[in-house]
């Protein structure tokens, strides 16, 4: 199960749909606190996450799964343009950093990438 986390509710359900046509099964989160509460992390085999979130950042909800002893790969996506956010995604331990829109055939190599083991 991919887990998708965006508060954006018409981009996570756009990111669903396209990660379901790459043949893999995906649930959509409105925010990282509601993927956390539910229950879904030890079902997840990786996480797609916005940086930018009301309440807990993707890269707040990395540092959760580290706690926890978590070691999902996660994918980290955002609409912003500053390099900081790119440097900040790799250096907490991002499998991938994606800008929107975005690109298919990136996103697909991100998640082959993630869920090989």
């Amino acid at each position: 199960m991919i887990s998708i986390i965006d508060d954006d509710l018409s981009l996570q359900s756009a990111l669903v749909r396209l990660v379901r046509s790459l043949g893999y099964s995906a649930r959509g989160f409105a925010s990282a606190e509601e993927f956390l509460e539910t229950g879904f992390m030890p079902k997840s085999s990786c996480v797609i996450t916005d940086i930018h979130m009301p309440g807990m950042s993707g890269i707040d909800l990395m540092r959760v799964l580290e706690k926890r002893g978590s070691c999902i790969p996660v994918i980290l996506i955002t609409a912003r343009t500053e390099t900081v956010l790119e440097e900040n995604a790799v250096a907490s331990g991002a499998h991938c950093f994606l800008r929107k829109p975005i690109d298919t055939e990136v996103l697909s190599v991100c998640i082959e990438r993630a869920l090989k083991p």
